[in-house]
């Protein structure tokens, strides 16, 4: 190439920067900028490096010689930014040295593919030194880069295709990440290859016996990394069109598939239909792109994986999620024998033999497993949502949520005001004859009012609630006293709590030994330890005479109220008092049970008494109590004490040497338990990535979805990293289509807006807000307030506005009476004395607040894309 014309341009530049040629170049000012403006519309979709936008140049390639070509793409790129300059003025390029390095990168990798040069080494410097570039904010990407990249990549996929088991090519999962890349995923050019990838594997020997954890030598090996290319390229077929694949540092890099829709799933079975039902777990693409081509390849990766002789626990491992959903699939959606025979012979005719011998067996492997199961529905069919609203017209369900977490959630009292009218269907207390037959059916309603009001310390209301439930006809019963008790635990209202035991004890029911525990907990939780020692003893001396006076009515003792005074004990460092208490329990014949133990075994980790735990272990042992799954998560956390942050094979080894302990004793783990070594590993922070994916693997093993919780506490993961990872989380939002989900609750939503607000990203939390709001969401104040800040702090004033007169407009519309609008918790937030105090509301409801709250198009802060 030409020396002294590269240097030419470099001057070229300064001079257009400094302004010497800038009137020159005014002149094709609005050719370029309207070419521009479209060429960005069409790449957009193009352009996805690592979740954020950038600006694509679409520019002719020149058919001239590779020096004339790199000349016309520097020129187009100077040419490109005076352009920008002049039409803002007040806006500097993001980084013209870096855009001039990139285009000439981009002029070395065409001539790289171009002149036939090494397929490897171009795929390495694409990796190693164009896409790093590729990173940088605002950065322009020439159209030309797109187009030598697929070049490129047409290549490799015929290399590949002759040498699959090459280990000196990319992998087929690594070239068609680069597919997605630059938008141009196709996948019947991703069957044919991964075709001939379960060829090669299916060409190599199996195993003479089933692989082991250790088994990784000679041949087992390199299928062993065949596989796992197997199972990355189906990851990044399930990639939405929109996000790049997951660094390897991310929590999450598993597959993208949406949750099952039952009925779409029925209708193509009905039909036989197994492919279109396939389809339905790659959204992104139009179901005629996928077809019989890879619903074939779904059931010839499924007999691989199953196939212990061929794959090993590791790959099985990764693929859980995959393995998952073909069960389900196969299991609930019927694939004709005849229509699989016939579309396996034309599509991939060298796997027949292997896919229909294994056919059979895969089907009575599932059949035999759903029915063995007790409850089948449970792990493999999406629960269909039941009708909330009874034959009498009151919605149970609605009203028992919406109380819950009124008073639990949003601590909002006015709303529990407002549910107790609508459950009444009466604000003035005069209730229709209808309705009071219709409320005679719901004594668990009453209940959980009573306890509402109870826990929010409004015993006078609790009481109103009790006349009401006597004026329909319905007599409180233990259950409604045992509300009303935890209630005042709740509360933490002594004085209450032997109010309320005091009537219950004068109305002459008979008690059960779950009002007691009520009882007892709630005094010691609130303070009065010696009140709780006390109940206990009363219960005992109560048992005792009535074994000889039988006119007196008592239960016999338990070691339930003994485990609820433990807790309160240990919670407040009682060790001493606890410990007698045991004593007590032993001398009046009640034995511990698994609870008793974990209680003490809590305690004995927290103070560090490792002969206490060993001691206490082996009278579990003696006492012949099976450890249960709070036993592994206690012994868990310790574990995990101990381990350095750095040492990732150890904590992975441990997750899986817990667990297995855990099966071994008969114990199902479950999302709780995993939601615990989650929680654990994260705080040991970025150094327990490796173990928080073995976790995730282990829930997705078992059929299970990712909980609301444990996405939130890898949310919070994501925003806690110094800087924020907000790349991470938003290819997290993505790739598990969270913000599309109707199972995740306010929490999760409300730790994005707040993290997106405090990351300094007020347009991404305020995207996510807007959709939360048209979907009918509320966004709780406190993080609203954080929202509210970050826009004002960046000037977004009109979105700032906004937010205050739907935030209001929500609550009015939702709140109809007047005590409700009027509620001093809500109005009495800072959040409306920030946005008074900066001009954005007046409490008399002509000010900004009062205008319009449509939800906008667009936000007008561009400083950071939504995620």
């Amino acid at each position: 190439m030409k020396g002294s014309r590269p240097i030419c341009l470099l001057c070229h530049h300064r001079l257009v920067t400094s302004g010497a040629l800038r009137s020159s170049q005014r002149q094709s000012h609005s050719v370029l900028s309207s070419t521009t403006t479209a060429a960005h519309r069409q790449s957009e979709q193009r352009a996805r490096w690592f979740g954020t936008k950038r600006k694509a140049l679409f520019c002719k390639v020149p058919e001239k010689g590779d020096s004339a070509g790199i000349d016309a793409l520097f020129d187009q790129v100077v040419h490109h930014q005076t352009a920008t300059q002049d039409a803002l003025p007040n806006t500097s390029p993001a980084n013209p040295n870096l855009e001039l390095t990139l285009v000439q990168a981009i002029g070395k990798l065409e001539h790289m593919v171009r002149k036939g040069g090494s397929l490897i080494d171009s795929y390495a410097f694409l990796k190693t030194d164009v896409y790093p570039m590729l990173e940088a904010p605002d950065i322009t990407i020439p159209r030309v880069f797109y187009m030598t990249v697929s070049t490129l990549l047409e290549k490799l996929v015929a290399a590949k295709k002759k040498a699959i088991r090459s280990d000196t090519l990319p992998t087929v999962a690594d070239i068609f990440r680069v597919y997605v890349d630059i938008g141009e995923m196709i996948p019947r050019r991703w069957a044919i290859l991964v075709g001939e990838l379960v060829k090669s594997i299916l060409e190599m020997e199996p195993s003479t016996k089933e692989q082991h954890l250790d088994a990784a030598d000679g041949k087992d090996s390199v299928r062993d990394a065949m596989l796992s290319d197997l199972v990355e390229s189906w990851k990044v077929l399930s990639l939405p069109r929109d996000m790049p694949v997951a660094p390897d540092d991310e929590v999450t890099d598993d597959f993208c598939f949406p949750r099952a829709n039952p009925a779409w799933l029925k209708r193509f079975s009905d039909k036989g239909n197994f492919p279109a039902a396939l389809s339905t777990f790659f959204p992104q693409y139009p179901p005629f792109q996928l077809g019989a081509p890879v619903a074939v390849l779904a059931i010839a990766t499924y007999a691989l994986l199953i196939d212990t002789q061929r794959s090993s626990p590791i790959v099985r491992l990764s693929a859980a999620r995959f393995i998952a959903k073909m069960e389900y699939l196969i299991t609930f959606v019927r694939y004709p024998d005849t229509n699989l025979r016939s579309e396996v012979s034309h599509y991939f005719p060298f796997l027949e033999s292997y896919i229909m011998d294994w056919w059979p067996i895969i089907k009575k492997q599932l059949k035999h497993r759903f029915e063995s199961t007790d409850v089948p529905t449970t792990r493999t069919q999406p629960r269909e949502p039941s009708s909330s609203t009874n034959s009498g017209g009151i919605n149970k369900g609605s009203i028992g949520e919406r109380l819950q977490r009124a008073y639990v959630t949003t601590r909002n009292y006015g709303d529990v005001d407002r549910l107790w009218g609508e459950f009444l269907g009466s604000t003035t207390g005069n209730i229709h004859p209808d309705r009071i037959a219709e409320l005679r059916n719901e004594s668990y309603l009453f209940d959980s009012f009573i306890h509402a009001r109870m826990a929010t310390n409004q015993p006078n209301k609790a009481i109103e609630a009790l006349r009401v439930m006597r004026q329909v006809g319905l007599r409180p019963t233990v259950k409604t006293w045992n509300s009303m008790l935890d209630g005042c635990k709740k509360s933490r209202n002594v004085n209450a709590i032997k109010n309320v035991w005091a009537k219950i004890a004068g109305s002459g029911m008979e008690l059960d030994m779950r009002i007691w525990t009520t009882r007892v907990s709630a005094l010691v939780e609130s303070g009065d330890v010696e009140g709780g020692l006390q109940a206990l003893q009363e219960m005992m001396k109560l048992w005792q005479k009535s074994s000889k006076d039988e006119r007196i009515k008592a239960v016999k003792p338990t070691i339930e109220p003994v485990n609820a005074a433990l807790v309160g004990l240990t919670r407040q460092n009682h060790t001493v008092v606890a410990e007698s208490l045991l004593d007590w329990a032993r001398r009046h014949g009640l034995q511990p049970d698994v609870f008793t133990f974990n209680t003490l075994l809590r305690l004995f980790v927290r103070h560090k008494r490792d002969t206490d735990v060993r001691r206490l272990f082996a009278t579990m042992k003696r006492s012949k109590v099976d450890a249960d799954e709070a036993t592994f998560t206690i012994v868990l956390d310790e574990a995990f004490s101990t381990i350095l942050p750095e040492d990732t094979e150890r904590q992975a080894n441990m997750v899986m040497r817990v667990v297995e302990h855990m099966q071994a004793a008969g114990l199902e783990v479950n999302l709780q338990t995993y939601g615990k070594m989650i929680y654990n590993l994260l705080r040991m922070g970025d150094g327990a990535v490796k173990a928080v994916k073995a976790v995730l693997a282990h829930i997705l093993a078992q059929g299970l979805e990712l909980s609301p919780h444990i996405y939130t506490m890898i949310v919070e993961h994501y925003f806690a990293r110094q800087p924020p990872d907000l790349e991470a989380v938003g290819a997290l939002l993505k790739r598990h289509r969270l913000l599309d989900r109707e199972d995740m609750d306010a929490t999760f939503y409300d730790r994005v807006v707040r993290g997106y607000a405090e990351a300094g990203r007020p347009a991404s939390a305020l995207d996510i807000y807007w959709r939360l709001s048209a979907a009918g969401l509320p966004v709780i104040l406190s993080t609203q307030l954080e929202l509210l800040t970050a826009l004002f702090r960046d000037g977004a004033v009109d979105d700032a506005t906004r937010l205050v007169a739907n935030t209001k407009r929500m609550f009015e519309e939702s709140h109809r009476a007047a005590d409700s609008v009027d509620d001093a918790g809500f109005w009495g937030h800072p959040f409306w004395s920030f946005a008074e105090r900066h001009s954005l509301y007046e409490r008399n409801g002509s000010g900004a607040a009062s205008g319009a709250a449509t939800t906008p198009t667009a936000t007008a802060s561009a400083k950071s894309g939504s995620p």
